[in-house]
């Protein structure tokens, strides 16, 4: 009677043994997946800081008069990738622009365009404010911008920056601030 006692103890140990085991991989399991998506989510938040930066060194952008439109949508041409585009605008050039949320970054709002099927991946990046409307265009109006657009790889390493003849100044800018490039970059 004793035996089967001890050894039936000797099973729960173990039972137990396997159950802590199993929980300490899928915790282990849980935070290298939110150590990833926040470095994907810095790398966006990164990225809108340092065009700000660059974008004010150029000449100021008034934060009360425009905000920062970005979006993110799959890359056809190459397989597994995606591109992010972010730019100034003055909101009274805005006109059906699909977004529900407003975010803030150093003191800017920002608001991802939803109708890019990648933009989810962005959404995490920002802190949310309070929602306001800023299509406020009464007719359509060809606005020109200043915009960066980077394409991505499936690893989220940056393959491709337009507009062309800033390539090299963003890249560096990039760099100085440790966003990954991918082998198959092309100055």
């Amino acid at each position: 009677m004793i035996i089967k006692i001890l050894n039936m103890l000797e099973n729960q140990k173990n039972n137990i043994c396997i159950i802590l085991l199993f929980l300490l991989m899928t915790l282990n399991s849980c935070s290298s997946f939110l150590n990833g998506q926040t470095k994907k989510n810095d790398i966006y938040k990164t990225i809108v800081q340092e065009y700000i930066t660059y974008r004010n060194s150029e000449r100021k952008i008034e934060n009360e008069k425009n905000i920062i439109l970005m979006g993110a949508n799959s890359n056809d041409s190459i397989e597994g990738s995606y591109w992010i585009e972010l730019f100034f605008v003055n909101p009274e050039l805005l006109q059906d622009i699909q977004y529900s949320k407003v975010y803030t970054i150093d003191g800017y709002n920002l608001i991802i365009d939803e109708s890019l099927d990648k933009s989810y991946l962005l959404k995490n990046s920002f802190k949310e404010t309070t929602y306001q409307n800023f299509n406020l265009a009464k007719i359509p109006i060809d606005y020109s911008v200043t915009n960066w657009n980077i394409t991505f790889n499936s690893e989220n390493e940056i393959i491709k920056i337009l507009p062309l003849k800033k390539t090299k100044i963003i890249k560096e800018i990039l760099l100085k601030k440790g966003i990954n490039f991918s082998k198959e970059y092309e100055d």
